[in-house]
């Protein structure tokens, strides 16, 4: 009442031409968010399709370059859960959670300064919160990040025992394999059950975390501010605007919070995918090769010691000479070597 008063009293709700221009002034505000928002989004599915495409391309030409022990050691599937899932998760952060992100951010920025304008000695004792906020956090992300990479670990896995069983489906029922097949699926399924139950339980306590702490900053806001307008330092309707813009500022950072999970994800995809983009690749083929005018025909061995592992080394100490004109068979049982030779 004493606000309708004052208002009528000083003549703001009959002042038609300043309330005009302020809605004017509102509705332009407006329409330039939505442009922002619109270029926004232009931009960053421009980036992450980009992204996303050279990731794919680098990947498809690495595979080429790879020596054939990698594959040996690895499921197709796996490999394709790189460029499927992996570059996929990195794709929908690019576009969707990195925006929101940026917004986030900018929205911090921007309310800090309204702040500092209030009262830089509540603003001070507003961000001595933000350090318990880091260490409660920090608690949970590392943790969090392990279990992220495991469930991205395992994803390949069944990626990888799926293609594997439907591609080679007639060999699996041939040897009645059907039961170990669907154990082994068991197996990796319950790892990446237990895995992305904890990474999401994990990421999920972020959220409270975060309305805990802020509800904290309300009640040290309100003594403090309560305290400065008893002596006189700072106005009512001062520590009512600087509440609603901590609201504002810890706002962003829950949001923020409650997609670390996504986050944390995508750091995991983007970890493996790096790391197979960064392996050893076959040496390649010399452009000058050389050209021997008289070749004799001999083939020699010298204490030839081979694997794809270390672990698993099938050929340990071979020596062999085979002069021109030779005819050598090679025997022996199944994994003893004959092909590598």
């Amino acid at each position: 009442e004493g606000l309708i008063a004052y208002a009528l009293g000083t003549g703001l709700l009959t002042d038609f031409k300043y309330i005009g221009s302020h809605i004017l002034l509102l509705i332009g505000l407006y329409l330039l968010s939505a442009l922002f928002a619109y270029v926004q989004g232009y931009i960053m599915s421009g980036v992450s399709m980009k992204i996303t495409y050279r990731l794919r391309k680098d990947i498809t030409e690495k595979i080429n370059r790879m020596p054939l022990r990698y594959f040996d050691s690895r499921t197709h599937g796996e490999v394709l859960s790189l460029v499927t899932n992996d570059v996929d998760t990195i794709s929908q952060t690019l576009n969707q959670s990195l925006t929101q992100l940026i917004t986030s951010a900018a929205t911090i920025l921007g309310v800090l300064v309204m702040m500092l304008s209030i009262s830089w000695i509540m603003t001070l004792v507003t961000f001595l919160i933000l350090p318990l906020t880091g260490v409660l956090l920090g608690g949970i992300m590392k943790p969090a990040q392990k279990q992220f990479r495991q469930q991205q670990e395992y994803l390949g896995h069944i990626n990888g025992q799926v293609e594997e069983n439907f591609s080679g489906h007639n060999v699996v029922q041939v040897f009645n394999g059907e039961a170990k097949a669907v154990e082994t699926f068991k197996k990796y399924n319950g790892k990446l059950f237990e895995s992305a139950w904890i990474s999401q339980f994990l990421t999920g306590m972020m959220m409270p975390i975060m309305t805990f702490v802020g509800n904290l900053g309300y009640v040290v806001v309100c003594i403090l501010g309560g305290y400065l307008a008893v002596k006189k330092a700072i106005t009512v309707g001062d520590v009512q605007a600087f509440v609603q813009y901590v609201r504002q500022f810890t706002q962003p950072i829950a949001q923020i919070a409650n997609i670390m999970n996504t986050l944390q994800s995508t750091a995991a995809a983007a970890e493996r995918v790096f790391a197979f983009l960064a392996e050893e690749e076959q040496i390649p083929e010399t452009e000058t090769p050389v050209s021997p005018e008289a070749v004799q025909g001999i083939v020699e061995f010298q204490h030839v010691r081979f694997g794809y592992t270390e672990d698993k080394i099938i050929i340990h100490d071979f020596s062999s000479k085979i002069r021109a004109g030779q005819s050598i068979a090679i025997v022996g049982p199944t994994g003893a070597g004959k092909s590598t030779i």
